[in-house]
């Protein structure tokens, strides 16, 4: 039997550089030689040292790739490119980029250079996707000075409290959590919690799964709770007794930031923060429409209060990885299709097993979508292909079904799993 096509969500390995002018080639040429040797290590966890360098045509430049409107040709390599570098003017840069923006967490970096190589300025995405780490790099690169601007990486922002306790200053919050692999939900509430970071007052953190880490910065005051719990204490909530602001707006704490793979009803004040373990198996009929998917799974997650966004992988059997639907749900929801052979499914003990999926395949009676949930849940982020887990914490071989098999309209069965929590051997 061919080996199935890889569906795993794939994350780019390039990097775009755009001169601008052919005083800039020179520069161009000794960076992209230089990234070849040392590559820029993307969040998602890929090296990117593949640059490919871009001119305008009228220029006539070998060995670039020509355009002739940088606007139009933007519109279509923004985002097939881990990152972008503009050498040449920052002003140029902003007008034909701002069209196409769309959020911080969906932008590759962008990082403009002076011709002369002597500075280089981040421009987007300096903390989720990387482009203060980018900027970093390049200067490095080109013995250039980085120019960084992000508040919360400039020492002279940070409060003297931190000085006077002799305590490290607290990282960047949304690099915090992107590196522990979370996923934001309320990205308003974000500039509110990281500025009490900033003035040095604490955020209270509800997180009963344990999805940060324990050495989280001491900035965090840590409420009670367990996985089970569905909803956040209320009386962690401003404007409730216990926990209402002093007198002293300084003394008073940011915004309550809360963790969970469960759905957390949106409230005043409240960061919610998806935690990717959940895994979703499915099974279907061939052929199945597309349009039919997604609103199908967000019924059952909604029925069963779980979050969507906490879902980290899809899983299926093998042969159905061609299946149009399934990997358009993968590719809307970025997240990786993992295929598993028929046999490894039908080991697996279900509670539903089929007589039917057993006949199909000449094996004993299981369950497609329970047992593709439950392995996939199992195997958890530690031993994904997907990059999209780089930055996830490592969980154990250990796995519980939620749901079991949901079928909708005799075309489509439904399982989701959790992947549990468990110590790892160092």
């Amino acid at each position: 039997m061919t080996k199935p096509p890889d569906n795993t969500t794939k994350s780019a390995a390039s990097l775009a550089c755009h001169v601008l002018s052919k005083s800039g080639l020179p520069l161009a040429r000794r960076l992209a030689a230089r990234l070849a040797n040392e590559p820029w290590r993307a969040p998602s966890g890929v090296a990117a040292a593949a640059c490919l360098i871009c001119a305008p045509a009228r220029l006539r430049l070998r060995g670039v790739r020509p355009f002739e409107r940088l606007g139009d040709f933007l519109a279509q390599e923004y985002r097939r490119h881990a990152a972008h570098i503009f050498i040449g003017s920052t002003g140029i840069a902003v007008r034909v980029l701002a069209p196409l923006l769309r959020h911080k967490s969906l932008d590759p970096p962008v990082a403009v250079l002076d011709p002369d190589g002597r500075f280089v300025i981040s421009l987007l995405a300096g903390h989720w996707g990387g482009g203060n780490e980018l900027t970093r790099h390049l200067a490095r690169l080109l013995d250039a000075t980085p120019v960084i601007t992000t508040a919360s990486d400039q020492p002279s922002a940070l409060p003297k409290e931190y000085a006077a306790r002799d305590q490290a200053p607290p990282r960047a919050l949304d690099l915090l959590l992107r590196d522990a692999g979370l996923r934001i939900l309320d990205w308003h509430c974000l500039p509110q919690a990281q500025a009490a970071l900033l003035e040095g007052r604490r955020l209270r953190l509800w997180d009963p799964c344990s999805a940060l880490p324990g050495a989280a910065p001491p900035a965090f005051e840590r409420l009670p709770g367990t996985e089970e719990d569905a909803q956040p204490p209320r009386a962690a909530f401003p404007g409730s007794s216990a926990g209402a602001c002093p007198a002293d707006p300084a003394a008073c704490p940011g915004p309550l930031l809360a963790a969970h793979w469960r759905r957390l009803a949106p409230a005043p004040g409240l960061l919610r923060l998806a935690v990717p373990r959940l895994y979703v198996g499915l099974g279907c009929r061939k052929d199945l429409p597309p349009e039919v998917i997604l609103p199908a799974l967000e019924a059952l997650l909604a029925a069963h209060g779980l979050e969507l966004r906490a879902v980290a992988g899809l899983a299926t059997v093998t042969e159905k990885l061609t299946e149009a639907a399934l990997l358009a749900l993968a590719e809307r929801l970025g997240i990786p299709l993992r295929g598993f052979a028929a046999a490894e499914l039908a080991r697996c003990a279900t509670p539903n097993p089929s007589e039917a999926a057993g006949r199909r395949f000449g094996l004993a009676p299981f369950s497609v979508c329970e047992a593709a949930a439950l392995l996939a849940a199992r195997h958890g982020q530690a031993n994904s292909p997907s990059a999209a887990f780089a930055h996830a914490p490592a969980l154990g071989q250990a796995s519980r079904l939620l749901i079991p098999k949901h079928a909708t309209q005799a075309r489509l069965t439904l399982a989701v799993a959790l992947a549990v929590q468990t110590p790892q051997s160092p």
